[in-house]
């Protein structure tokens, strides 16, 4: 699999990695940076390059990870 280029804003960054070690798919580039995928391909979220806050998106990302309905039981984010 090739390499993505790390995202310029840290938080966002750190949110990234945890959604890829709970198996979620990083499609680079896409619209305004790229966007994330649930293992069952189901679930997207749209990552912005230059988010107004970036916390606040941050937060978002890891939302979407801990809530998709596509999570095998047992295979829950530890972060």
């Amino acid at each position: 699999m090739a390499q993505r280029p790390r995202h310029a804003k840290a938080d966002i960054e750190k949110a990234l990695k945890e959604a890829e070690d709970a198996h979620w798919t990083v499609d680079f580039p896409f619209g305004h940076w790229g966007q994330i995928w649930c293992p069952a391909h189901a679930c997207r979220v749209s990552i912005w390059s230059t988010p107004k806050n970036e916390g606040n998106h941050a937060k978002q990302i890891r939302r979407a990870v801990e809530r998709c309905p596509h999570q095998k039981p047992g295979e829950e984010n530890d972060a």
